[in-house]
C-alpha cells in the first residue's frame, strides 16, 4: 500500500540519483546516511547498518543505470580506462559485497570514514590534465592505482556502493583525465561494479524487494536532472561539489561512531 513512507523512500532515491548523474557516484554515499538518520528521525522503523547496505546497492545499481544512459549521449566516457580498470574493481565489489556480514556495524562505519577522508585527499591533491582524446590518457602507475581501485571497491561494496567516490579522484590524480570525463567514465565502470555488488547482496539476502519499485521511480528522474547539471556546470564548481559532499558526510559519520 502506497504511504507517506514510500514518497520519502523516492525522495530519497532522487537525491542519491541525482548525485549519480551530477558526480558519478553511485548514490549509495547518500542512501546510506539518509537511511541510518532521516528515516528514524520523522518515525519510522530504523534499519541495521547491514540491511542499509542492501537498499544501497539497490538504489545505486538503479540510480547510475539511468545515470549511465544520459552521460552516453554527452560523450564524455573513456572506454580505454574502463577496460584497465574493471578487472580490479569487479574483484574489489565481491570481495566487499558478501564480507559486510562479517563487520560490526561501527567498524563498518569507520570503513566508510576512511574512504571518505581517501577521496577527499585524492580531490585536494589534481594534477595536470591531459586533453579528452583517449590515446592521451594512460595509467601512470598502473600497480598503484589497481590497489586503490581495489581498496575502494572492497571498503565500498561492504557498505552497499561500487567506489566511485575514490574513482573520480583517482581517475584524475593518476590518469590525468579531465574531471567531467573522469566523472562519465567511471559512471560506466560503477555501472559493472554496482551489478556485482547487487548480486552479492542479493545472495545474502540484504535486496529490499518491497523497496524497489519507489527505488527505481525516484532514480529515473534524478539520475535525468544530475546529468543535465553536471553538463551545465564548470569542472571546478564539480570538483567542490565533490569535496563539499565528502566533507559533509565524513563529519556526520565521524559524530556517529563518536556515539557507540
Amino acid at each position: 500500500m502506497f504511504s507517506f513512507y514510500h514518497i520519502i523512500v523516492i525522495f530519497i532515491s532522487f537525491g542519491a540519483a541525482f548525485f549519480s548523474g551530477l558526480l558519478g557516484i553511485g548514490g549509495g554515499i547518500v542512501i546510506f546516511p539518509a537511511f541510518l538518520y532521516l528515516i528514524p528521525h520523522l518515525g519510522f522503523e530504523s534499519f541495521s547498518v547491514n540491511q542499509i547496505t542492501g537498499i544501497a546497492a539497490t538504489q545505486s545499481l538503479a540510480g547510475v543505470l539511468f545515470a549511465y544512459m544520459n552521460h552516453r549521449k554527452i560523450g564524455h566516457i573513456n572506454k580505454k580506462l574502463v577496460r584497465e580498470i574493471l578487472p580490479a574493481g569487479i574483484v574489489g565489489g565481491v570481495t566487499g559485497a558478501v564480507s559486510a556480514r562479517f563487520f560490526t556495524e561501527q567498524q563498518l562505519l569507520i570503513i566508510y570514514l576512511v574512504l571518505l577522508f581517501a577521496a577527499g585527499t585524492l580531490v585536494l591533491m589534481p594534477r595536470a590534465e591531459c586533453p579528452y582524446n583517449d590515446e592521451e590518457c594512460k595509467l601512470e602507475r598502473p600497480i598503484a592505482t589497481y590497489l586503490m581501485v581495489f581498496l575502494g571497491t572492497a571498503v565500498s561494496g561492504a557498505l552497499g556502493f561500487a567506489g566511485a567516490v575514490t574513482f573520480i579522484p583517482i581517475l584524475n590524480y593518476f590518469c590525468k583525465v579531465p574531471i567531467k570525463v573522469a566523472i562519465s567514465t567511471t559512471i560506466l565502470i560503477v555501472l559493472i561494479t554496482t551489478s556485482f555488488v547487487f548480486l552479492g547482496k542479493a545472495i545474502v539476502g540484504l535486496v529490499p524487494l518491497d523497496l524497489i519499485v519507489f527505488i527505481l521511480i525516484g532514480a529515473v528522474f534524478g539520475a535525468n536532472v544530475g546529468a543535465k547539471v553536471n553538463k551545465a556546470l564548470s569542472p571546478q564548481v564539480l570538483r567542490i561539489i565533490l569535496l563539499i559532499v565528502i566533507i559533509v558526510l565524513g563529519l556526520r559519520i565521524l559524530f556517529s561512531i563518536s556515539e557507540f
